[in-house]
């Protein structure tokens, strides 16, 4: 039987690196190379030293690589590692806010190819289709805009953050292990049972200090969806068809399955192009808002001594209290969700990444000044479902910055967020993210120049990743102890 789970498998198995469009090949080698400052950037900070000390605990010594810290491991704690690191900082990608998918495939897929000696092509190809199929799950679990009995948006429904990633991994292992659609599909079914539940994810955040934990371990979505993966593979298997029951809709309380859109122009249209690059280290909610900001600053020149005040108006899509906290952010979790810690970092011109939770940054006297100066409010244009996108497969949400300095008022809207790739966001290019990489990659050893040129070494082996030989080349550039 043709089922919706088993073609998607197929699909995700079959599919060859050379099937695969030019240009969403290049898009992927961006996103891949992202993904990897992404972990790198959050080595030196408090939850980056964690992830250390417990690869330690779980034995040195093995065939995979930690990013950035000269670290070998066994193939799943290094899974779980780099999975983990490349959300630390909040600046990964986001699909349509719905959660995030890079890491967990690249962190399966990066310590099963250093296993293997496997080459750049093989990498490549198990990352995009990860990020496909993690994609997709998006699109079955049906992300929406709800409107109220006016007619006025009510909020975003959907499953985010803590599941899809998990799919990604196993899709990206599956690959790599030699799997057939068969076992892949098998392997589906298991990965319910590494995903963290809705409901436990809503509860999170409902305090002003979030605690250092977010609402999902990137990294168990990383490693669950290896094990997922193995286990399949050995003759262990979860619910079969999994995507063709209502499993889903009985864990996951409020999501509209839709298994048209997990299939819809498979193959021939592709999701990964779209994803939506970071730019900021921060929750993608405050993005759209804090583009506006950005953008007024830099048109009209201010300054941050010339500010007086800063008013933030987006949806309220989520409530949490840490959003809107205009105090001294308690950890850097708290700082990357709130839009007052978000907005002083851009106002006082700190560099985007793990030097806006430095000490100074966090609870020195300029930061707190700058965060004191913000509000939020409402956007009523959000309140119309018309203008977000949503018919035109883009994701709008709309919003507006508005700044008091010079003693006049000056206002500016966006409707998108910087690392947007739709047709009306912000422009950015491939220099652009190849310089946030540099700049991630250069926390570790910012003065020296034997590492910038390591730096630009891996840069040059990931654009040109089909070439690469042995994908342990690239892991040894990126180790700053080689």
């Amino acid at each position: 039987m043709d089922t919706t789970t088993r073609r998607l498998a197929t699909f995700a198995i079959e599919t060859r690196h050379e099937d695969i469009p030019e240009a969403v090949r290049r898009s992927a080698k961006l996103l891949l190379l992202d993904t990897l400052g992404c972990a790198i950037g959050a080595v030196g900070t408090d939850p980056g030293l964690a992830v250390r000390r417990m690869v330690q605990r779980n034995g040195i010594g093995g065939p995979a690589s930690v990013l950035g810290t000269g670290q070998k491991t066994s193939v799943a704690t290094a899974a779980w590692a780099n999975g983990r690191l490349g959300n630390i900082l909040d600046i990964d990608e986001c699909y349509k806010v719905q959660g995030h998918h890079a890491q967990a495939s690249l962190g399966a897929a990066l310590a099963l190819s250093e296993e293997q000696g496997g080459n750049g092509a093989d990498l490549l190809a198990a990352f995009m289709l990860g990020f496909e199929v993690g994609v997709r799950l998006g699109n079955f679990l049906s992300p929406r805009v709800t409107v109220d009995e006016q007619g006025r948006t009510k909020g975003w429904t959907g499953l985010v953050g803590p599941g899809q990633g998990v799919h990604a991994a196993c899709t990206a292992a599956s690959r790599l292990i030699g799997a057939t659609p068969a076992e892949l599909a098998d392997a589906f079914g298991n990965c319910a049972q590494y995903m963290v539940g809705r409901d436990w994810s809503r509860q999170w955040g409902r305090d002003t200090d979030l605690g250092t934990f977010k609402y999902a371990d990137t990294g168990w979505n990383a490693q669950g969806g290896l094990m997922a993966a193995w286990h399949a593979r050995e003759g262990i298997r979860g619910i079969r068809d999994i995507f063709d029951t209502d499993s889903y809709a009985q864990v996951f309380q409020g999501v509209i399955l839709d298994p048209g859109a997990m299939l819809a122009k498979l193959g021939s249209e592709w999701y990964l192009p779209g994803t939506s690059i970071k730019f900021w280290p921060c929750c993608r909610w405050i993005h759209y808002a804090l583009t506006a900001f950005d953008q007024l600053l830099r048109r009209h020149a201010l300054r941050a001594e010339e500010i007086e005040s800063i008013e933030l108006r987006s949806f309220p899509m989520i409530p949490y209290p840490r959003f809107a906290d205009d105090g001294d952010p308690p950890n850097l979790v708290a700082a990357t969700f709130s839009f007052p810690h978000a907005a002083a970092m851009v106002a006082l011109g700190v560099p985007a990444g793990p030097e806006w939770f430095s000490d100074q940054n966090m609870r020195g006297e300029a930061a707190r000044a700058m965060r004191r100066k913000v509000r939020l409010a409402n956007e009523p244009k959000g309140y119309d479902p018309a203008t977000w996108g949503l018919e035109q497969q883009v994701l709008k949400v709309p919003s507006r910055a508005v700044v008091r300095a010079r003693g006049r008022e000056f206002e500016l809207e966006s409707d998108f967020a910087l690392g947007d790739s739709w047709e009306g966001a912000p422009r950015y290019g491939e220099q652009d993210v190849v310089d946030k990489f540099r700049r991630m990659a250069r926390t570790l050893a910012p003065m020296s120049s034997r590492w910038d040129a390591r730096i630009d070494e891996a840069v040059d082996m990931v654009m040109a990743l089909e070439s690469l030989g042995d994908v342990r080349a690239l892991t040894r550039a990126l180790d700053p102890a080689c």
